[in-house]
């Protein structure tokens, strides 16, 4: 039997039901050696050789495998980012829930390549900071799901070495602008291309957040292990929000299992994300 890893939001049936599907990655060990094409980029925007240096990956393993299936669970993974300093990394809230309350936790943070250099994977030691308050289970009443508040940040015992350090835009993203988004689902480096979605459905299920786009044919690039991963403005470089979910359509009975999972139409948000302006509210409770 095989070990992997899998995602927290599988367990988050509830949530999944409203077609958001929280993309903290628990991936197969065996998917992991391949690596996916980068997604082609076109228009202007930004360098993303330049941002990737503040994005990694950041992998957690359980301390004894979970049993799961016909497999063994062996840990979890999402995207992380370097915020003001190299001891502090922003990710999605849904990864940081599960850890020990104030104390240290073993990881393993990589991040690709740059040209000429080899892969950066190291263990490190972190503990979460300070995180936002998700609900979980279904939404009751009108208001809000608390999605709007999926953001942590972790402090690194150590600094990052070399690590960059990405600035945030205080506003929310408007709709139609050209975003970039650069993440580590399933464990590899995408860089994707995007458009800010108008939200219609402002005081529902999506209340707070930001809908994004992903431009080119693989709707469903940002999925599980892109929790976390840092929307950035085209023209400044700031990011303007932390990817928090995948948005699907709803599953057709007769498709095969490979293709359970059904995209969004063309037009319409692939990506749910939170404001960066929520960085700010909780930044303010670190220790």
């Amino acid at each position: 039997m095989g070990k992997y890893m899998v995602p927290p939001w599988q367990v988050r049936g509830k949530l999944c039901a409203i077609g958001l599907a929280l993309v903290t990655l628990f991936v197969s060990l065996a998917s992991m050696a391949t690596r996916a094409e980068a997604q082609e980029q076109t228009g202007s925007c930004i360098d993303s050789s330049l941002s990737a240096r503040a994005v990694v990956s950041v992998a957690r393993y359980f301390n004894e495998p979970l049993r799961e299936g016909n497999g063994e669970v062996v840990g979890e993974q999402a995207t992380a980012w370097f915020y003001t300093s190299p001891r502090l990394l922003v990710t999605a809230a849904h990864f940081a829930n599960d850890f020990p309350d104030g104390a240290w936790q073993d990881v393993e943070l990589r991040q690709a390549a740059r040209e000429g250099q080899v892969e950066i994977a190291t263990r490190v030691r972190l503990r979460v900071a300070v995180k936002g308050r998700i609900s979980e289970g279904p939404r009751r009443g009108p208001g809000p799901t608390g999605l709007a508040d999926d953001v942590a940040i972790m402090e690194l015992q150590d600094p990052f070495p070399n690590a960059t350090v990405l600035d945030v835009q205080s506003t929310a993203p408007t709709p139609d602008a050209s975003v970039m988004v650069v993440g580590y689902p399933d464990g590899r480096m995408q860089v994707a291309r995007g458009i800010v979605r108008r939200v219609s459905d402002a005081v529902g299920r999506y209340a707070g957040l930001a809908l994004v786009e992903v431009q080119g044919a693989n709707r469903l690039l940002l999925n599980a292990g892109a929790s976390g991963a840092p929307v950035l403005d085209c023209a400044k470089g700031a990011v303007v929000a932390v990817l928090n979910g995948l948005l699907t359509s709803p599953s057709l009975p007769f498709l095969p299992p490979q293709y359970a999972v059904v995209p969004t139409p063309w037009g319409s948000p692939t990506n749910t994300a939170v404001p960066a302006s929520a960085l700010a509210a909780i930044r303010t409770c670190i220790p």
